[in-house]
């Protein structure tokens, strides 16, 4: 007989072990907080389905971990989008997901945690080891007694009882990225001279306290795992790698398996990062846990490469590999990584999973990702419905609402062009992914083109629509994803005015700017653009009508503006921008007139929707529809989504 064929995954392919619980493989769907939830405490049916689907895929994890579950909640305060296991009656409930969740000898672990500071949801009662004011909480934190921290540690313990109690086969304890636990363990939060603070090891007791809570009400043959803040990423003002190794010795002997973390939510960008970030950014940490301990050790940190991930568990720098997001944006990942068939979808580091908040479209609020629409509809998105009636359909713009809307409506069997009067397609995302440090963004493109290739979609790229072009083509219908174009000054220049020029135009390399530039707009093309001016050494000022950065995603953000501030661009806010002359800018800075003295003025005010055709259209009668920007500006996520949602209705 002929040697088997290797697969590029053959060793996180085999079975694994943590503690007594045998797993088929060495892949873990980390926990993932879809902010998906009653209400109540309770799991929404969607998050439940979501694992779910991933479990009955015909190569599923090893492990699943359930999102995070709370040890402790006020009776009486609401429970906004966190999950509870703080009780009989929730973890009643929470056993029942457990139990769908078991399935395809898929095992399942619970994340036992508590948020941050916040001891009470919806009320002002921060608490945490020390008194002091953090950058994610609007309100100061009051130092618990110990008598407090006591009734905390029973809460984690009472909570690890009722996983057991609920079906999981493992519990995992949250200890890392500034919430509950890990405050206690950093320097940077806990200030304590008692019992719990001081050296490494007065820090680590409350860990150590619930550990042997645990072990001692429920003995060592439930497997136990701690995800661990090794090292906060804030220099000797917090937790190191080193005492964080230090720290791994320590409850090594009351554990199964460790899930190494970095980074805290006091400096957001550190914690589920996002493009600027290598792959595999943690196994150098991870490593040097591997080498401290002698239990399995979870990888995590950007692993979704097929090769990375099974180089780090051949090459013995960790047991297990976590995936997270790669698994929410393609819940195929570990079939099509083992089988080698079929493209994986790239999770392209957006981050965009963390911007629930915003998303007004989105109800009820919960995660949703760029990539992968389908997120918590899974079932409702797993196939596209064929279409009653077949039209000729025509879908004006390349951009990302254009190409999604066109492969579902030629999966859905309609017979579908797309036109793009460029010669190429991607529109706005083109530039959005142009800086070498998007390398995760400019993923995006050839994942679509490559879906494109394999459809039914004829593409025609400098394609100039008009009149003519309708009238000779006879769609039955036209899906208009024209996009937007940049927003223009709301008044007029005079004639000696600095030059200006658009923020869009100086990332592509199309429009040359002086030493003093001052920009205007400081939210994501602003803020890279000045920082990519101010890198260069250019004298750059940023300004904005509001705060910098509103309304955006901190874990992106924080990058533009530490490096904005390591290059000393001035930065300033809440400054309404009154007039452009031939000495710069003139802003209104605390009720009086500033001028910003500038060779160039760089302009990163928005855009707005482009739409020249529904006139023409209207005229011809011939039925259309609006989708992406020209019908309302968005992003990247609203694009895609924009164009799945629509190419299912037409």
């Amino acid at each position: 007989m002929g040697r088997r064929k290797m697969r590029k995954i053959d060793t996180l392919l085999q079975p694994g072990r943590i503690g007594n619980l045998e797993l088929k493989n060495r892949i873990i769907y980390a926990s993932m907080s879809l902010r998906s939830t009653d209400g109540m405490g309770h799991l929404s049916e969607e998050a439940i389905e979501s694992m779910v689907y991933r479990a009955k895929q015909t190569y599923s994890p090893g492990l699943i971990v359930f999102p995070g579950l709370q040890a402790y909640h006020a009776p009486g305060t609401s429970c906004g989008w966190a999950a509870h296991i703080s009780d009989d009656e929730t973890a009643r409930r929470i056993a029942l997901a457990v139990r769908r969740v078991k399935i395809n000898d898929v095992k399942v672990m619970a994340t036992i945690s508590a948020r941050g500071t916040r001891l009470v949801n919806g009320t002002h009662d921060n608490v945490g080891p020390s008194n002091m004011q953090f950058a994610y909480e609007p309100y100061p934190a009051r130092a618990l007694t110990v008598s407090e921290i006591k009734e905390r540690v029973q809460d984690f313990i009472d909570a690890v009882c009722r996983s057991r109690e609920a079906g999981f086969d493992a519990a995992m304890l949250h200890a890392c990225s500034g919430k509950f636990i890990s405050l206690f363990l950093s320097p940077y939060s806990n200030h304590r001279t008692d019992e719990y603070g001081g050296d490494v090891q007065g820090r680590s007791q409350i860990l150590v306290d619930i550990l042997q809570g645990i072990r001692e009400k429920i003995g060592y043959d439930y497997p136990l795992t701690v995800q661990l803040g090794v090292d906060d990423l804030l220099g000797k003002y917090g937790l190191t790698l080193d005492e964080g190794l230090q720290i791994a010795k320590i409850i090594e002997p009351y554990i199964d398996a460790i899930y190494p973390s970095t980074g805290t939510q006091e400096k957001m960008q550190n914690i589920s990062v996002g493009y600027t970030y290598a792959h595999g950014y943690m196994l150098d940490a991870v490593e040097k846990v591997k080498q401290a301990v002698n239990v399995p050790v979870i990888a995590m940190g950007k692993l979704g490469i097929p090769s990375l991930a099974e180089h780090v568990v051949a090459n013995g720098q960790a047991d297990f590999v976590a995936l997270g997001r790669p698994l929410l944006v393609d819940p195929e990942w570990i079939t099509k990584a083992a089988t080698e068939e079929g493209s994986i979808r790239p999770c392209i580091g957006c981050v965009n999973c963390f911007t629930y908040g915003s998303r007004k479209e989105i109800v009820p609020t919960r995660v949703s990702c760029t990539m992968n629409p389908g997120v918590l509809r899974e079932a409702e998105y797993e196939t596209v419905p064929e279409a009653e009636v077949k039209k000729k359909m025509l879908v004006i713009g390349g951009g990302l609402a254009g190409i999604e809307v066109a492969l579902t409506l030629a999966r859905r069997g309609h017979d579908v062009t797309l036109a793009e009067q460029e010669d190429a397609l991607g529109g706005q995302w083109l530039i959005a992914a142009h800086a070498p440090h998007k390398r995760d963004y400019k993923l995006l493109m050839p994942y679509k083109l490559e879906e494109l290739a394999n459809s039914t979609v004829m593409v025609k790229t400098n394609c100039c629509v008009d009149e003519a072009f309708l009238k000779d083509f006879q769609p039955d219908e036209v899906v208009l994803a024209t996009g937007a174009v940049p927003k223009t000054l709301p008044f007029e220049l005079p004639d000696d005015a600095v030059p200006v020029v658009q923020g869009n135009d100086v990332i592509m390399g199309r429009a040359a700017v002086g030493e003093r530039v001052v920009v205007i707009g400081g939210r994501y093309i602003g803020l890279e653009v000045a920082a990519q001016l101010a890198s260069e050494g250019k004298d750059v000022s940023v300004v904005d009508m509001t705060e910098l950065g509103k309304g955006t995603n901190p874990r992106l953000i924080g990058i533009y503006r530490d490096e904005i501030v390591e290059h000393g661009a001035r930065m300033y806010p809440n400054c309404p921008v009154l007039g452009i002359t031939d000495r710069g800018v003139d802003i209104a800075q605390m009720n009086n007139l500033l001028t910003l003295k500038a060779d160039t003025v760089v302009l990163c005010i928005g855009t707005r929707p482009q739409d020249k055709l529904s006139e023409i259209l209207e005229k011809l009668s011939i039925p259309y529809f609006k989708i992406g920007d020209c019908k309302r500006i968005g992003d990247a996520l609203y694009s895609i989504r924009d164009g799945a949602e629509i190419g299912r209705l037409l």
